[in-house]
């Protein structure tokens, strides 16, 4: 992995993204910038069929000396500003998004192999 660039808002330009959950066209992805300072920043998404959340990757974010890390955190933060649907929701939302979110959980009970 090189190093992104920062454009002039401080923004890291190029990042590796893993999709850590997903149901039809919905998403959870964590986004991950390697720094000039060779330390890794993430950023979150969530994307469901009635709305979502994205964060930018700043240079100003916590950094992390792995990718490993910084994915862990990353699954972290999804589940600290996971949407919990409204009761007018269709039980269709409810399931996509207690669906994904299951996926997430198991992403993190999973040990490490390395």
């Amino acid at each position: 992995m090189t190093p992104s660039p920062v454009n002039e808002s401080g923004v890291l330009t190029e990042c590796a993204q893993e999709t850590v959950a997903s149901h039809g066209h919905s998403s959870a992805k964590v986004r991950i910038a390697l720094c000039a300072d060779q330390r890794f920043r993430k950023s979150v998404s969530l994307m469901y069929s009635y709305g979502g959340f994205s964060f930018p990757i700043s240079i100003e974010s916590e950094s992390f000396a792995t990718y490993a890390q910084a994915l862990d955190a990353g699954l972290q933060e999804l589940l600290k500003h996971w949407h919990t649907p409204f009761a007018s929701d269709p039980t269709s939302v409810h399931e996509e998004l207690r669906q994904m979110r299951e996926q997430v959980l198991a992403r993190i009970r999973q040990p490490s192999l390395f």
